[in-house]
C-alpha cells in the first residue's frame, strides 16, 4: 500500500469520525425533549453544517479526479463555496442570537422559537445566495479556478464571519461589563437582591457560553484558513502537493477538534451520555 493510499484511508477515517459525532451529537437533541432548547437548536444547526460539509468534501476529493460537463462543474464549484462557509455562518448565526437575546434580553421575540428558526433559515437562505457568483463561472474543468473566485471564498469564509464575529461578540462583553457595575452601584451595602443575583447568574453563563463558542471559532478558522489560503496561491503561483495536503489535513483534523469540543463543552449532553455509558457496563 503507498503512502497516498493510506493518506486516504486516514482522511476517511477521521471524516466519518466527525460524521459520526455530528450525527449522534444530532440524535440526541433531535429525540430528548430537555436537550432542544435554544442554545442546542443552534449547536444542532452546527451540526448539520458540519455534516453536509464532511459529506461535500469526501466526495469532492473522488470527484476531482473525473471529467464532468460544464454544467456539473458549475453545481460542483458552487457547492464547493457553500461548504466552505456552512460552518462560519453557522457561528455568525449563534452569535447574532446571543447578540439578541442579551442586549435587547427584554424583547420577548429574541427568547421564542420563533427567533430561532428566523436566524438558522437567513443564514441557510444567506449562504446560498452568497455563493451565487460561482453559478455565473465559466469553467475549463472542474478543478480550474480563478483568482477572484479563490479571494471570494477565503472573504467569505474567514475575514467577514471573523470581523463579525468578533464586533458582536465585543459588544456583548461591554454589555454585559457596564451591566455588572449598573448592578453593583444600585446594590445597598453589599446586599445582593434576588433579581441581582439572577442577573449575576445569567451574565456569568452568557459569558461562559461566549468564551466556549469563541474558543471554538477561533480553533476553526486556525484550522480552515491555511487551505483556503493555499487553495488562492496556487492559482498564482505553483505549491508543493506536501503543503497543499498538509493544509488538507490539518482542516480535517480541525473538524473532529471542532466537533469533540462542542461535545466536551456541553456539559448536559456529556453527562447524559457518560451516564448512559456507566449504566450499559452495570448492566
Amino acid at each position: 500500500m503507498d503512502v497516498d493510499s493510506i493518506l486516504e484511508i486516514v482522511r476517511n477515517t477521521v471524516y466519518s469520525a466527525v460524521l459520526l459525532i455530528a450525527l449522534v451529537y444530532s440524535c440526541l437533541i433531535l429525540l430528548i425533549s430537555r436537550f432542544r432548547h435554544q442554545n442546542n437548536m443552534f449547536i444542532l444547526n452546527l451540526c448539520l453544517n458540519t455534516i453536509t460539509t464532511s459529506v461535500y468534501f469526501i466526495i469532492y476529493f473522488y470527484a476531482i479526479d473525473y471529467d464532468m460537463p460544464q454544467s456539473m462543474c458549475i453545481l460542483f464549484n458552487y457547492a464547493f463555496n457553500i461548504a466552505s462557509i456552512q460552518i462560519p455562518f453557522a457561528f455568525v448565526a449563534f452569535t447574532v442570537h446571543r447578540f439578541c437575546v442579551v442586549v435587547y434580553h427584554r424583547k420577548a421575540l429574541f427568547k421564542t422559537k420563533r427567533w430561532v428558526v428566523v436566524c438558522i433559515l437567513t443564514q441557510w437562505i444567506a449562504q446560498f445566495i452568497i455563493s451565487l457568483p460561482f453559478v455565473f463561472e465559466y469553467y475549463d474543468d472542474c478543478t480550474s479556478n480563478t483568482v477572484w473566485m479563490g479571494i471570494y471564498t477565503l472573504i467569505i469564509a474567514v475575514i467577514l464571519p471573523s470581523l463579525i464575529t468578533m464586533v458582536l461578540n465585543i459588544c456583548i462583553f461591554i454589555h454585559v461589563r457596564k451591566s455588572s457595575l449598573r448592578v453593583q452601584a444600585q446594590q445597598p451595602s453589599g446586599i445582593t437582591s434576588g433579581t441581582n443575583h439572577q442577573q449575576s447568574i445569567i451574565s456569568r453563563r452568557d459569558i461562559s457560553l461566549l468564551k466556549q463558542m469563541i474558543l471554538t471559532f477561533t480553533m476553526f478558522v486556525i484550522g480552515w484558513t491555511p487551505a483556503l489560503v493555499i487553495n488562492t496561491i496556487d492559482i498564482i503561483i505553483f505549491v508543493d502537493f506536501i503543503i497543499q495536503m498538509a493544509s488538507v489535513y490539518l482542516s480535517v483534523i480541525c473538524l473532529l477538534v471542532f466537533m469533540i469540543n462542542l461535545f466536551i463543552c456541553n456539559h448536559e449532553i456529556r453527562r447524559y451520555v457518560f451516564d448512559s455509558i456507566r449504566r450499559c457496563f452495570h448492566c
